[in-house]
């Protein structure tokens, strides 16, 4: 079944049905300030931390899929029907309902028509800003007056902290306070506990965001779910909607929303525009200033298209021209858009996994995501790969996970022997090296940088204790221990069993080492590197090899895995 295509000229993906498999989705903003948005409107936005600030609200694996999101409803006064800008939440019959969704760099717009209105929302994140744009374009292409009222919905958190907000109930629906300044929503969590700015890890604490609408007027709004769903509704069919009225509730506890009605009138032909803006601060502070900076609705218009360009000039570097014009989408802009977000947000934030107990940067997985993106944003990549060096600690194993937000090189606690993971620094081969010969950065191996726990070393130093932790950590066959787990998180080897994943890492350490030692003209290391080199070949070759292939490795009491003496694997 086809469900869209890629559009090069213009480096989106544009979906032409909306009844997707399964929920496809963008990532809008930065480091700073993340969205994710489907192709019907669900997602949630964060600030800083997919786990412990997110302020717009998503229910996982849901069902009906990706909801709520950020939606765009609309009602007709004359004759009482009404639907959304995205086909879902409402979900008209799609012989009626025209939809479709583009996927860009870093925005998304969603175009509808139903019964002689049709509807485009943009959605995008200005250049190092902290809100979000939706802008909204309106048009009657009928033949006859139309009378509408549109209605913006998100629903919004108890408090930032993701866990807490979908688990701890009892707290959650007693801490949020929702007021209205000047028509700008102003959502507040734990207003009555100061702000902690330099603390973002502290979930107790005062923090606000609005929501602001542009270039239309305002008749009404809610803030309360319950006000706006009406008992025992979905989002499919809001009381407030199919009534065509808010009933300007404020609320106070319980599931707080973001809803301001706004009023419609076009002759045929006829278009409107206006922009809705959500963000973090208050509602009469930043709220406020920014409605102000938006009063010409070009200034949207300008942002994006800067927007658009800094993507666009961020993906160059790799170009393909091949018979297969799906591999030269990949190379061109897909493939590389992709990895720049993983580099962004780890695996700290997607429509499968984001938390707040592991809400911060694996250390395996981000080092490897390295080189990636390595080619097209090298100074951001060596700012990251140094954050991640400081999260080695002195006996040259790693954090597992290294938190951006608090991060205290020098003086973090060390893993205990059982937590570490045997492949984590040895992934440093890998990304330094690549980082070397992409930028010719031969001084980098000389720059000195804190261990994670206690001392400091030049970067060269942290990769040979990188090759000291794994040597001492050998087992009976002389092969690396498997520690907590190498690579594959779902074998155990169990802590002195012994992986040949972690032995060929090793091997690969020890010959870049080599090459490093002979670059800074020591001598002495590279003596000494291809010394180990040697032994650590003699040791796989005398013990790996299974005849036919390379075991996986053994475990503690020396079964071995991915033998031809077993029945599977």
């Amino acid at each position: 079944m086809q469900y869209g295509y890629f559009d090069d000229k213009n480096k989106e993906y544009v979906i032409t049905r909306p009844d997707t498999p399964k929920s496809w989705s963008n990532y809008l903003g930065s480091k700073e300030f993340g969205s994710i948005i489907t192709n019907n409107a669900g997602g949630y936005t964060f600030y800083k931390s997919g786990g412990m600030g997110r302020f717009i609200r998503m229910r996982f694996n849901s069902v009906p899929m990706d909801q709520p999101g950020r939606y765009v409803y609309f009602h007709d006064h004359d004759s009482g029907d009404y639907w959304s800008a995205s086909w879902q939440p409402v979900g008209r019959p799609l012989d009626q309902f025209k939809s479709q969704c583009c996927h860009g760099t870093a925005y998304t717009r969603i175009s509808s028509e139903y019964k002689g209105i049709a509807s485009q929302v943009t959605y995008f994140v200005p250049l190092g800003k902290l809100y979000e744009v939706w802008k909204v374009k309106i048009t009657n292409t009928g033949s006859r007056k139309r009378t509408l009222s549109g209605f913006t919905y998100q629903e919004l958190v108890g408090t930032w902290n993701a866990l807490d907000d979908l688990l701890n109930l009892q707290y959650v629906q007693y801490t949020t306070q929702m007021d209205i300044q000047d028509g700008i929503i102003d959502h507040g969590t734990n207003i009555n506990i100061p702000a902690m700015p330099d603390n973002f890890e502290e979930k107790d604490q005062g923090r606000h965001t609005f929501q602001a609408l542009v270039g239309a007027k305002i008749i009404g709004y809610d803030t309360d779910r319950e006000a706006f769903l009406g008992p025992y509704r979905t989002y499919a069919n809001p009381l407030v909607v199919e009534k065509g009225k808010c009933t300007n509730s404020r609320g106070y506890g319980d599931n707080p929303c973001g809803s301001l009605q706004f009023e419609i009138i076009l002759s045929p032909g006829e278009s409107k525009e206006l922009l809705v803006l959500v963000g973090i601060g208050k509602a009469g502070d930043e709220g406020k200033r920014i409605v102000e900076e938006y009063s010409d609705l070009h200034k949207a218009d300008e942002n994006l298209i800067q927007l658009m360009n800094h993507w666009h000039s961020r993906i160059k570097g790799i170009t393909a021209d091949t018979p297969d014009p799906l591999l030269n989408s990949m190379v061109n802009m897909w493939s590389i858009y992709n990895c720049m977000m993983t580099f962004a947000w780890s695996r700290a934030a997607s429509l499968i996994y984001t938390s707040s107990e592991r809400d911060g940067l694996g250390y395996r997985d981000t080092v490897q995501d390295f080189l990636g993106p390595m080619h097209a944003i090298t100074d951001e990549v060596r700012e990251r790969l140094e954050l991640m060096i400081t999260g080695q600690v002195s006996t040259g194993g790693a954090m597992p996970v290294v938190r951006p937000l608090s991060h205290k090189p020098g003086s973090e606690k060390a893993p205990s022997e059982e937590e570490y993971r045997s492949d984590d620094c040895l992934w440093l081969f890998n990304a330094v090296p690549a980082y070397i010969k992409e930028t010719g950065d031969i001084a980098f191996y000389n720059k000195v940088l804190p261990y994670a726990d206690k001392g400091e070393d030049t970067v060269f130093g942290h990769l040979k204790r990188a090759i000291g932790f794994t040597m001492e950590r050998s087992g009976t066959h002389g092969l690396p221990c498997g520690l907590w787990a190498d690579w594959n998180d779902c074998l155990r080897f169990g802590h002195n069993g012994e992986s040949v994943f972690v032995a060929m890492q090793l091997r690969l350490a020890l010959k870049e080492y080599t090459e490093i030692a002979a670059l800074l003209g020591n001598q002495e290391e590279e003596v000494w590197a291809r010394s180990l080199l040697e032994n650590v070949d003699s040791t796989i070759q005398q013990n790996a090899w299974d005849g036919e292939w390379f075991l996986r490795g053994y475990r503690y009491d020396g079964m071995k895995f991915g033998s031809k003496e077993n029945s599977e694997g």
